[in-house]
């Protein structure tokens, strides 16, 4: 198996959910998008995903919406289009759960205010687990200014107060919040944004030291999300 992972950031890393795809012995195909640090130009061809057994899409400083990143931005539209198609279950995590709505009819917008930092998040009864959450509540890793439309026909499973978490919608997982996150994660970060944490008085240590602290649950729940998106690649449609 060959998971297809799209980095938009140069300081992008897998994280958690290159661990546990690791640990599966699924081979990881990194496809980078921007090469510079800070800068929004990037390569507008993108691999098929119909390739690909999983794909996963990253988080990125830029808004799915900012004209800037337009000229990638819409290729890798089409690419989730393409995979929902062919039944391919995708990943979206932050910017990629935002990149999943757009993709498929929702709106992405700024948010009422950030969320920065480990928090829970509201799970909803999914139908299909009889009533029971398809998403742990948490604490999962936030750092987002932007939110995201549940996409028609998607079933909402979790929200905050700042708007939805979660959706699937067929073999696509959104999740707002990034389960992908360790200390290397947000260290690598720091390097273009370290201007959001000052500003929002947030001390950089004590988040990577959250990092540390939260670790062995994060992976574990990383886990166990990563197992129920790879459970949709038969009979997705």
């Amino acid at each position: 198996m060959r998971a297809l992972h799209i980095h938009h950031d140069a300081n992008s890393l897998p994280g958690l959910i290159g661990e546990v795809l690791a640990d599966r012995g699924i081979a990881a195909v990194p496809h980078q998008v921007c090469c510079t640090p800070g800068s929004p130009v990037g390569r507008p061809d993108f691999p098929d995903p119909t390739e690909f057994d999983l794909v996963v899409v990253y988080g990125s400083r830029w808004s799915v919406y900012d004209p800037a990143v337009a000229h990638w931005v819409d290729p890798e539209l089409e690419l989730l289009r393409a995979a929902d198609a062919a039944g391919v279950p995708v990943l979206g995590m932050c910017f990629g759960a935002q990149m999943l709505s757009a993709a498929h009819g929702g709106a992405v917008r700024p948010g009422v205010g950030p969320e920065v930092g480990w928090l829970r998040i509201e799970p909803i009864g999914s139908p299909e687990s009889g009533g029971l959450p398809a998403i742990e509540s948490g604490p999962w890793f936030q750092w987002h200014f932007d939110v995201f439309d549940v996409p028609p026909g998607a079933e909402l499973l979790a929200t905050s107060r700042i708007g939805p978490q979660t959706f699937r919608l067929r073999a696509n997982l959104a999740t707002q919040f990034h389960p992908e996150v360790d200390r290397d994660v947000v260290a690598g970060w720091f390097v273009d944004d370290m201007d959001q944490i000052v500003d929002l008085g947030i001390d950089p240590d004590d988040l990577l030291a959250e990092c540390d602290r939260h670790r062995v649950a994060a992976l574990l729940r990383a886990d166990r999300l990563v197992e129920q998106v790879l459970g949709w690649r038969s009979g997705a449609r």
